[in-house]
């Protein structure tokens, strides 16, 4: 806390009365403040707020740069902390230690990982209140899926939002004359034009599109249910699922890919397009590529690919959401922070360097996306973000058991060359195992 001088305090008591008197919201003598006032003099004492990485993708540079440094700006009594990713078990280490992190930023796939698995969640529908946040402002499928995670309330603001294009590499395209990938393409549209790249020129064999299939469950755009929050057992029996999964693997099964087990994981598909330059298109699905990961290829991105069922539907929303933990001491303070970082002030500088999409409804921000920097000149840049997500899957704490299973399933249909259906119903069996057995523990 700062210290005032004695001369300071002096000075002060002297002009308490003649402040009074003038309307300059000074205490007068005998009278207690009132708990606004005291909240508001609270508010300038200096605070320490340690953000812990549940993205699992900051480095301690990275959060300054982006995060640290504004929030200093903004709030010069608040210093902020980083608190690094290195495992999922890690804030229940930092529980145990005493030292539990005031604000997690994770994304929605990692909420059950990172702080429904240690109770460290809390509503802040009270404070969103008090301080007269807008909703509004807010991606309105994003707030309906904190809603739903939150049984009705809050646990946190969706601020940044994970991408959804298909980056692809121009090159390959021309080596086979090809046409680019385009947006408001349907399944069967992307697939007609993977095939035409999936070919062989002299030693090297290219590949035309591959797809993270985990991720694509999570953010389906049938808006299908991982696990029945009703019962607590897989909805996989539901024929949209079939639907789902032998849609992706259709692509794995054209003459040429020969798939393999390494093949259908995401940091291979990564490696192969960032890389090895040998695959055509990617969908990571969730995924903001760097400037020295596209180094030297010549890329653009399309719009997430459509069910012709689903015209303009794109998946679900995969935001990166700030949530106030359980054990924060400073909540006023940090709720101000986090309304912060979900607003427009802080996000179209961000969001202009290209730094991250945003999570929020406005259409500055969304258009605004990339055009202070060259990596983003040029590029299709409207198809980071659908014009319409798919509505929210609900969320169970078993949500990861049954995504894993379904991956499961996926190396079932394509390696093993089980039909669909009972990779599907041994996939359920499974999770409905691995979930009988957790809610044992």
């Amino acid at each position: 806390m700062f210290k005032k001088s004695a001369l300071a305090l002096l000075s002060g008591s002297l002009l308490i009365a003649a402040a009074c008197s003038n309307g300059s919201g000074q205490q007068e003598p005998g009278k207690a403040a009132k708990p606004e006032e005291k909240e508001a003099v609270a508010k300038k004492e200096p605070v320490e707020l340690v953000f812990y990485d549940g993205v699992s993708d900051y480095t301690e540079e990275r959060f300054m740069r982006e995060i640290g440094e504004p929030i200093k700006k903004k709030f010069p009594h608040v210093t902020p902390r980083f608190s690094p990713f290195t495992k999922l078990t890690q804030v229940q280490d930092l529980i145990s230690a005493g030292q539990p992190p005031d604000i997690i930023f994770a994304s929605s796939g990692l909420f059950n990982d990172v702080i429904n698995k240690y109770n460290m969640q809390t509503d802040i529908t009270p404070l969103i209140q008090k301080y007269k946040y807008d909703l509004g402002k807010i991606d309105p499928v994003s707030v309906d899926m904190m809603k739903e995670m939150s049984k009705g309330g809050m646990y946190a603001l969706p601020t940044l939002m994970s991408p959804s294009p298909i980056y692809y590499n121009k090159d390959i395209f021309d080596k086979f004359g090809v046409p680019y990938p385009k947006d408001n393409m349907t399944w069967d549209d992307l697939y007609e034009l993977s095939k035409k790249v999936t070919r062989k020129d002299g030693s090297v064999q290219y590949y035309g599109f591959m797809v993270s299939f985990q991720h694509l469950m999570v953010r389906n755009q049938f808006s299908l249910n991982m696990v029945d929050p009703a019962t607590d057992t897989t909805s996989f029996a539901d024929e949209k699922w079939n639907k789902m999964t032998a849609n992706v693997a259709r692509f794995f099964e054209l003459p040429g890919v020969e798939p393999t087990q390494q093949k259908l994981s995401a940091g291979t598909m990564r490696d192969m397009f960032t890389k090895d330059k040998t695959l055509a298109m990617l969908l990571p699905v969730s995924t903001l590529y760097t400037e020295k990961e596209l180094g030297g290829m010549n890329w653009d991105m399309a719009a997430f690919p459509e069910f012709k069922e689903l015209p303009g539907v794109g998946p679900q929303p995969y935001p990166i959401s700030f949530y106030m933990t359980a054990t924060n001491k400073h909540r006023d303070v940090s709720f101000e922070v986090i309304a912060f970082l979900a607003s427009e002030e802080y996000q179209l500088p961000m969001v202009k360097q290209g730094q991250f999409p945003t999570a929020l409804a406005s259409e500055t921000l969304r258009n605004s996306f990339g055009q202070d920097t060259a990596m983003y000149k040029g590029k299709n840049v409207k198809a980071m973000l659908p014009a319409k997500y798919a509505k929210a899957s609900a969320f169970t704490k078993f949500n990861n058991l049954a995504r894993n299973q379904l991956q499961y399933a996926l190396e079932a249909n394509v390696l093993q060359k089980k039909d669909v259906n009972t990779a599907l119903r041994e996939a359920a069996e499974r999770a409905n195992a691995a979930i009988k057995a957790e809610k044992a523990k």
